[in-house]
C-alpha cells in the first residue's frame, strides 16, 4: 500500500537519479515546487509516485506491486481529470502499471549551462524598436498592466507552490512594448545550485528573436546567482532547441517519456 510522504521529502532523492529527474526532485526537496508525494515504505522508500498537480507523473523505483500505483494513480490523478500528461516512468512501469492506456512515446532533451559564463550575446541592437526585456521582480507594477500579464502569473502559479514564493526566492524576464508582454522567461525548478527555464514567445512574435534575447538575460542572471540553467525541451521542438544552443546551453542528457490524455 502507497503511503503519503509529507515530510523529509529528501528520503526520495536517491531514487531519482537520472539528471532531468534529480533538477526536479531538488526543487521539491528545497519547497520551491509543487508535489505530491507517495511511497511504499516511510523509513526507506523504494519506490514513489509523485504528480506536481497539473501534468507531470514520475513514478520512480521497482513497481513491484503494479496493481497498487494503479489504484493510486486513478485515484489521486485521473479522477482529478488532469488533461495532457507527461509520465516519466520505465518501459516496465508502463507495461505493468499503465498497461492499457494509449500511452505514446515521445523523446526529450536537456540543456545544462554549467561553466557558462556569459551568454555570447549583445542584446540591445537586436532588440525591434519599440521592445525592451525587463526583469520581473523589478518591474512588475509596470507590467502588470500590460496584455499578457494574466498569461505570465498563470506560468509562474503552474510551477511554483504560490506567486508569492516566486517573488521571494524565484525570478524572470519578458520582452515587452508599452502594451504588450511578447515573450516571457521565468524561474522554475529551483535549488541550492539549479534553475529551470520555462519560456514562451506569443505566437505571432515567434521567429522574431525575443525567445533568444530573453533567455540571454535570464542565464546571464543565473550566472551572476550562481545558479546551473537547464532547458528540457522536446527533441523535435526544433527553435526550442536552437534557442538553448544560442545562449551557451549544451546537451547533457537526451530521454523518453510517456504521453497521454487523461481527460
Amino acid at each position: 500500500m502507497a503511503l503519503p510522504l509529507d515530510r523529509e521529502i529528501g528520503r526520495v532523492r536517491q531514487l531519482f537519479d537520472a539528471e532531468h529527474l534529480t533538477l526536479v526532485i531538488d526543487a521539491v526537496i528545497a519547497g520551491n515546487a509543487p508535489a505530491r508525494v507517495w511511497v511504499d515504505d516511510l523509513p526507506v522508500p523504494r519506490t514513489a509516485l509523485v504528480w506536481d498537480g497539473a501534468h507531470c507523473v514520475y513514478l520512480a523505483g521497482p513497481a513491484d506491486r503494479p496493481e497498487d500505483w494503479r489504484e493510486l494513480f486513478e485515484r489521486e490523478v485521473v479522477s482529478n481529470r488532469p488533461g495532457f500528461l507527461k509520465l516519466y516512468v520505465t518501459d516496465d512501469s508502463a507495461d505493468s502499471v499503465f498497461a492499457g492506456y494509449p500511452l505514446r512515446r515521445r523523446e526529450r532533451v536537456l540543456y545544462q549551462g554549467n561553466g557558462v559564463t556569459a551568454p555570447d550575446l549583445v542584446r540591445s541592437p537586436r532588440i525591434p524598436a519599440g521592445f525592451r526585456i525587463s526583469a520581473i521582480d523589478k518591474h512588475v507594477d509596470e507590467l502588470r498592466e500590460l496584455t499578457h500579464f494574466a498569461d505570465v502569473v498563470a506560468e509562474i502559479a503552474s510551477c511554483w507552490n504560490s506567486v508569492e514564493d516566486f517573488r521571494r526566492q524565484g525570478f524572470g524576464f519578458v520582452a515587452h512594448d508599452a502594451e504588450k508582454i511578447v515573450c516571457w522567461c521565468t524561474a522554475e525548478c529551483v535549488s541550492e545550485t539549479r534553475c529551470g527555464i520555462g519560456i514562451e514567445t506569443v505566437e505571432a512574435f515567434q521567429g522574431q528573436g525575443f525567445a533568444t534575447l530573453t533567455a540571454a538575460a535570464f542565464v546571464e542572471h543565473c550566472v551572476g546567482r550562481k545558479l546551473t540553467p537547464y532547458w528540457d525541451a522536446w527533441t523535435d521542438n526544433l527553435p526550442s532547441v536552437a534557442v538553448a544552443g544560442k545562449v551557451g546551453l549544451h546537451r547533457v542528457e537526451t530521454y523518453s517519456i510517456f504521453v497521454c490524455d487523461f481527460s
